[in-house]
């Protein structure tokens, strides 16, 4: 390898899955000086991760710095209006990797990085990690030539890093498929441990949180849709029982908490006044009717003894009260639910 990798800088696409640790440390092994970077989504697990410290633990791990930068506002219109349509579900694969290949140029401008470095591996998705996917990315991305993804080089064409000898070709891998066996052998050689299970993607590719996200655009237009909105799709129990009103009740403590988390000026946030059951949010109260129909879904989930009437308390949109509630029954509520 030439002298000159000393003195080369890359920047990685870290999202702390195996595949994208695998490859930083790939490249760093060979010298190369490696910065990573893992763009996040708010409603996105990956973002939990990064408020308890992953980032952290695994730069210590590799020593490779890494910054985690939260992209979810600008991403929302991507979201909504993918060029390239959705996959199975809600995941807009092809433009979700575009965006993030823009936003990572950008970042390695910034900081004067020479190259990218993916952890994509040809096959493993089937709609954003095919060869000619992958081609099409680095073409349309402003990118061509600059992404390296050590895992499947020597099935790629080769990069600018390779044309240079930034990188040796031969102590990169052809692998291909959605089997795991290969980077977890790799894994075993290069000591990398502690990382999650290979699992089956993002969000945006859950059947239950993709239902809810329809069940949302069908009832509100894009702009009145935010990062908390979607946040919120991943707790509880959804119920819509009218194309306005949305109620998400809590199913134990921690979606509790979590549902807490989200109350707002536009916001009703319900509770059992004895504090023995779940605690609710529910979107678009238009009136009492609504505080009072709300109140018997998350009544439904409180009355542990059978009792005709629960009384609920209500905070929010400038008021809060308590209303005796009767509980519906799952006949009552039949329809109204989203998801499991």
């Amino acid at each position: 390898m030439s002298s000159l990798a000393k003195s080369v800088k890359a920047v990685a696409l870290m999202s702390t899955g195996l595949d994208s640790l695998l490859a930083a440390k790939v490249i760093r092994d060979m010298g190369i000086e490696v910065r990573g970077v893992t763009f996040f989504f708010r409603f996105d697990p990956l973002a939990d991760k990064i408020r308890n410290g992953e980032l952290e633990r695994w730069s210590g791990r590799l020593g490779i710095p890494m910054d985690g930068l939260d992209i979810t506002d600008e991403y929302l219109d991507v979201l909504f209006h993918p060029d390239h349509g959705y996959g199975s579900e809600v995941n807009p694969c092809i433009d979700c990797h575009l965006f993030m290949f823009r936003k990572a140029k950008a970042f390695m401008d910034e900081i004067g990085a020479d190259f990218l470095v993916s952890g994509e591996v040809v096959g493993q998705r089937p709609m954003s990690q095919n060869r000619p996917t992958l081609i099409h990315i680095d073409k349309v991305s402003g990118l061509r030539g600059l992404i390296l993804r050590p895992l499947s080089a020597r099935l790629l064409p080769p990069t600018v890093p390779e044309e240079k000898r930034w990188v040796d070709r031969e102590k990169l891998f052809d692998f291909s498929g959605r089997s795991r066996k290969p980077q977890m052998a790799l894994a075993v050689r290069l000591g990398v441990e502690g990382f999650h299970q290979p699992a089956g993607g993002c969000i945006l590719t859950d059947p239950n949180f993709a239902r809810r996200f329809r069940m949302l655009l069908g009832n509100r237009t894009s702009d009145l849709v935010n990062a908390d909105d979607l946040s919120l799709l991943r707790f509880g129990r959804h119920f819509w029982p009218n194309p306005d009103l949305q109620v998400v009740v809590g199913r134990d403590e921690k979606d509790n908490r979590e549902i807490e988390r989200f109350e707002g000026p536009d916001r009703m946030t319900f509770f059992p006044e004895n504090g023995k059951g779940p605690t609710a949010m529910a979107m678009g109260i238009r009136g009492r009717d609504d505080i009072g129909l709300a109140a018997s879904i998350i009544a439904r989930y409180s009355s542990k003894n059978g009792s005709s009437t629960v009384r609920i308390g209500y905070r929010g949109q400038g008021r809060e009260g308590i209303v005796e509630a009767k509980p519906f029954s799952d006949t009552d509520m039949e329809g109204w639910k989203v998801g499991s």
